[in-house]
């Protein structure tokens, strides 16, 4: 209920954050082979530089204004924001009511593409935004763009002023074309991705990068830590010294690379990729034969903005963008742009799934865990086209946990639906020594796997919020204790009638109204590990804790809405448990709530944001009563899906 996105990019005391921008990485994906090309749709060729700029500062006008009816669009405009794509008026139009202090433009003429990266304001937070936008025929046709919501970097960002190189022009007779300005750019992502120290990089003597708003290269003062860390010694190397020490070979892949804007005129690409961190590294050595311990122990990728200044063949200004999304994200846009084409789902033969009864699904169960752990998906016996999804995005089996799970911690949760074949489980796991929970439903037909759902959050957010322990808590372990309790079999409910009971816990959210929510008279809530029910909560809570179904009425969780879709995945009529992903949308235009017997209270500022939060929800209910639930959730894009359907099993 509360906001558990991670919010891993933060500057201030840990400027190494920054530099793991670049030894982030992507998944491996079978990426263009070639160089990624330039945008081959002609814009119209009648909106000149100082038309796009216009344009671009129309829309961010109107987009603080919160009225989309000021700008010329497309009819078929295509809209996507941190990735997932959006109507025009969702997202940062509804947030977004301010514009800061620093504004890079730059252009494509050619094809009618304007860039901007800049600080704005949501509601008067400050914001680090990149924006593209393409100009047909005096509108706009495309809008993509993506916030880095780190305050402390947006206010020093806001304090500094663009380098004027880039808007600098190119003497003509020494401007490359575009197809060579994208070939020298991508030779620095080449050269990051696995670096070895030996390749080909083509920088400047002078080279600098800024990221966020801080400087990653030539910084001596970031190296100066009174504790020895390779990650802020190598900030005091220029771009070439750097890519030669071989510090970035923790970065598995970059992903997605678009070069969407290209200005021979001055000597710019800018290109939208996605560094995928795989996780799997333990040591580093570096080219001058040094060894140290990995730090980076679990997948995540950093979705960047990326414009390079370049000059006689050699990259002499980056500026950079960068946020943290979930590991294996796509854009959406362009070739490689978007998800691998789902399996089409399989029927489910008459009795297929009732062969493999509650024993046979924990068994499978074990087998799934036992094969994370060995990382080989060879010991577990899936289909050819079994489908495999971590925190909401689809990866190849074999990907993600599986290359940094090492350990499962004392909680076990089994849930078993032998009707369709579904299997649940609930528990702790462990990455190098660093806890998380973890949720999973394997579909079993035929006695092999044809799909895998997993959600996985860790400790090691800044928010604290993710408390694996919290699950085997004195204080809260016996509460949970009826999860592992047998209905009679005479008094086991249907599914239809434990789906419906379930279903009223979300209506209750959505109309801050506990009273329709079927509740025992002890309900308890367990979220990513920490009881959030019966407990405090802010200013709404001043007589004491508060139950499930009085925090409900407070009105607090009305930035939550819609919640949906609602998919109910295993239902095990044995032990009365419904689980179910669920996504939770937060469009981030509440601000205010009146809270009965407090008055008007301001919204948390993370719930003043655009955001979803995908949810493995599991309620055990008896007699018609919810008795207790236990949650494991993560944020993901604002409009984002958990990469599964009703039809897609």
């Amino acid at each position: 209920m509360r906001d558990f996105r991670k919010f891993r990019l933060v500057v201030g005391a840990a400027v190494f954050a920054i530099v793991l921008s670049l030894t982030a990485v992507p998944r491996s994906s079978a990426a263009a082979k070639g160089l990624p090309q330039a945008p081959s749709q002609a814009g119209s060729g009648v909106c000149g530089r100082a038309c796009l700029d216009r344009t671009l500062d129309g829309y961010l006008a109107a987009l603080v204004a919160h009225k989309p009816s000021d700008v010329a669009f497309t009819p078929d405009v295509k809209f996507t924001e941190q990735t997932a794509v959006l109507k025009i008026g969702q997202g940062t139009w509804g947030t977004f009511n301010g514009i800061g202090n620093f504004k890079l433009h730059f252009d494509d003429v050619g094809s009618g593409e304007a860039g901007y990266i800049g600080t704005m304001k949501e509601w008067g937070y400050p914001v680090i935004f990149c924006l593209r936008l393409k100009v047909t025929g005096g509108k706009i046709a495309e809008v993509e763009d993506f916030v880095a919501r780190d305050e402390d970097a947006a206010k020093k960002l806001d304090a500094m002023q663009p380098n004027p190189l880039f808007t600098e022009d190119v003497p003509p007779a020494e401007r490359e074309s575009r197809a060579e300005l994208v070939k020298i750019a991508n030779m620095y992502f080449s050269g990051l991705q696995q670096n070895t120290g030996k390749g080909d990089y083509p920088f400047a003597p002078d080279c600098n990068r800024i990221e966020n708003a801080t400087q990653t290269t030539n910084n001596p003062e970031a190296a100066n830590s009174p504790v020895y860390n390779p990650g802020l010694a190598v900030m005091k190397l220029g771009c070439l010294e750097q890519f030669k020490t071989g510090y970035f070979k923790i970065v598995t892949n970059i992903n997605d690379r678009r070069f969407v804007i290209v200005d021979p005129e001055r000597g710019l690409a800018f290109a939208f990729a996605f560094f995928n961190h795989a996780g799997r590294l333990k040591t580093i050595t570096l080219s001058s034969g040094e060894t140290f311990p990995a730090t980076l122990r679990h997948p995540f990728t950093w979705e960047i903005g990326e414009l390079f200044k370049v000059e006689n063949g050699k990259i002499r200004q980056i500026q950079a963008v960068l946020t943290e999304e979930p590991y294996g994200i796509r854009s959406g846009w362009g070739p490689g742009g978007a998800a691998p084409p789902a399996p089409k789902p399989q029927p489910l033969e008459a009795d297929a799934a009732s062969t493999c009864d509650a024993k046979c699904l924990d068994e499978m169960m074990d087998r799934f865990r036992a094969a994370l752990i060995a990382h080989d998906p060879a010991l577990l016996p899936t289909t050819d086209q079994v489908r495999y999804t971590e925190n909401g995005q689809v990866l190849k089996i074999g990907d993600g946990l599986w290359g940094t799970l090492t350990g499962w911690g004392s909680y076990k949760l089994y849930i078993d639906d032998p009707e369709d074949g579904e299997a649940g489980f609930v528990g702790e796991t462990f990455e190098a020594g660093m806890p998380g929970l973890f949720c999973a439903r394997l579909r079993v037909v035929n006695g092999k796997v044809t799909g895998i759902e997993v959600l996985d959050t860790r400790k090691e957010t800044p928010t604290g919020f993710t408390q694996p322990e919290g699950l085997t808590n004195p204080k809260v372990a016996p509460e949970l204790a009826v999860f592992d309790d047998q209905i009679p079999e005479a008094e086991r409910e249907s599914k239809a009638d434990l789906i419906a009971q379930t279903d009223l816990y979300f209506d209750g959210i959505e109309k801050s109204n506990g009273d329709i929510v079927p509740w025992a008279p002890e309900v308890i809530r367990v979220e990513n590990g920490t009881q959030t029910c019966p407990s405090s909560f802010g200013q709404a809570a001043k007589s004491g804790p508060l139950s499930c179904s009085k925090q409900l009425d407070t009105h607090l969780f009305e930035y939550i809405f819609p919640i949906s879709p609602r998919r109910y995945t295993v239902v095990d009529r044995a032990h009365g448990i419904v689980m179910g992903t669920f996504m939770f949308n937060t469009p981030g235009t509440v601000e205010f709530v009146n809270v009965p017997g407090v008055g008007k209270v301001r919204e948390s500022r993370a719930a003043l944001r655009p955001f979803s939060e995908v949810v493995d929800e599991i309620f055990r209910i008896k007699d018609g009563k919810i008795q207790a639930i236990i949650a494991v959730m993560t944020g993901l894009p604002f409009g984002d899906t958990s990469g599964w359907t009703e039809s897609l099993r």
